[in-house]
């Protein structure tokens, strides 16, 4: 997921004290996209790094006006699997 335009952060995303620079550097460099299903509208969990490496989750709003970041932390370990999965993933798909 990567954006032509500057995500949204609003102060509400500041609750885990990630800058919203380093929450926009994770959206243009995600590792790992999930749409929530069920959302309305539609949010996305994006997975990646920060400025410096390390990796966080953030969750995207998508907006009539634009993206919004709703929410940034370090992220937490259950998201793990999804990173490994993905990883997998490109393994499988060198082989072929």
């Amino acid at each position: 997921m990567s954006y032509e335009s500057e995500a949204d952060v609003p102060r509400s995303a500041y609750r885990h004290n990630i800058d919203s620079e380093d929450a926009v550097h994770v959206t243009r460099n995600a590792v790992v996209v999930v749409e929530e299903v069920g959302q309305d509208p539609t949010r996305y969990l994006v997975l990646g790094p920060d400025r410096v490496g390390n990796l966080l989750e953030v969750v995207v709003m998508d907006r009539p006006q634009g993206p919004a970041v709703i929410h940034s932390m370090p992220m937490q370990a259950k998201y793990r699997v999804l990173l490994e999965e993905r990883k997998y993933r490109a393994l499988l798909k060198e082989g072929t």
